[in-house]
């Protein structure tokens, strides 16, 4: 069994849409994106002879699913999001807001990051994601 690592990091800001408690603001983290691959033999040809996957193709989608998120507020995309959203167009800041269908909890988010990956036909085992250093989120299909 070979399995390769990378890992992406990222600040992001967030909105838990229904959530009470001390995370109900608006707030952001440093998040840290460790992404598996996993295959039982490697290719036997072409480019990646003799390789799970091509670390550079692997780095540069973590790379850009980062930048998807890095510097952005995520926001779930329903009513209260929405919103929020209005709210905010008064501001001067004007907010690079991304809607996303889902809360966008560690758990939901490396979901999502777990489908990329897979959607781009990439062998994904699994991954974490780091919320705080001590707090993370592991999604596979297992």
């Amino acid at each position: 069994m070979f399995k390769l690592r990378s890992e992406a990091q990222f600040d992001m800001a967030h909105y838990l849409s229904g959530y009470k408690g001390k995370c109900a603001n608006i707030h952001g983290h440093r998040y840290r994106l460790i992404a598996t691959l996993k295959a039982e033999e490697l290719q036997k040809e072409g480019q990646c002879r003799g390789m799970v996957d091509d670390f550079t193709n692997f780095k540069n989608a973590l790379r850009d699913i980062a930048e998807s998120f890095d510097h952005k507020l995520i926001i779930e995309d329903n009513e209260d999001g929405r919103a929020l959203a209005k709210q905010l167009e008064v501001l001067p800041n004007n907010f690079n807001i991304v809607f996303v269908p889902y809360r966008s909890t560690a758990e939901e988010m490396s979901r999502d990051i777990f489908n990329k990956l897979k959607a781009q036909g990439f062998p994904i085992y699994e991954v974490e994601l780091f919320e705080t250093p001590t707090n993370s989120c592991i999604y596979s299909e297992e």
